[in-house]
């Protein structure tokens, strides 16, 4: 057991060092043996845990997702904030928050690197669809929400939020946000279910 925990830390080490190497020096500039100096171990350690550079950043990504969904659980949690503003403050919550996240986004949307963000997409649904799924239960117990498929709509706005204000895949100029932004909302409410304007509030936590 000893062995299995003092793995996990070593493998949690190489990660935490990639990530800050790829960040500061570039993904492409970055050598498996620059992580090897930091990290101070053999080659033959490094792939133990993971085959390529290009494993590394497909673990990265799926820490990314996991530190969002973990957000998003204790956001979901709090009963004391309206279950709306639980849910919307949920969805943005998968933004990550390190810096240099713009850095290891700008690498999964390389061509080279498509399944990364296939990887991210397919990882983010599936973490954080069962969690949206409770709460939109609660909403439709309220009587706040009402829709038919729940799960196929929670998967509906997590994908056109992520496509639609994810600068790599949509070229907007920045007057173009509020309008998009709105859109997005007033889309949401009509899938949801719920009444019009309810979550023009947001249009700020968006900007």
């Amino acid at each position: 057991m000893k062995t299995v925990k003092e793995g996990e830390v070593r493998r949690q080490e190489i990660l935490m060092v990639a990530r800050e190497l790829f960040v500061t020096k570039g993904y492409e500039q970055t050598s498996v043996n620059d992580i090897l100096k930091i990290v101070d171990i053999a080659k033959g350690t490094f792939y133990y845990y993971f085959a390529s550079k290009e494993e590394v950043l497909a673990a990265i990504i799926l820490d990314i997702v996991e530190e969002g969904a973990k957000r998003a659980e204790q956001i979901l949690k709090d009963k004391s904030v309206p279950l709306i503003n639980r849910i919307m403050m949920a969805i943005m919550a998968q933004s990550p928050e390190f810096e240099g996240a713009e850095e290891i986004r700008d690498e999964m949307h390389k061509v080279d690197n498509a399944k990364l963000e296939q990887l991210y997409t397919k990882t983010m649904l599936k973490r954080m669809t069962p969690l949206l799924e409770v709460a939109v239960a609660e909403g439709v117990a309220t009587d706040l929400f009402h829709l038919d498929y729940p799960r196929e709509t929670i998967e509906s706005i997590l994908l056109l939020g992520h496509m639609l204000f994810d600068g790599n895949i949509m070229d907007w100029e920045m007057a173009d946000y509020p309008v998009k932004i709105q859109g997005f909302l007033a889309n949401m409410e009509r899938m949801l279910g719920t009444k019009a304007g309810a979550l023009e509030d947001f249009l700020q936590m968006f900007a």
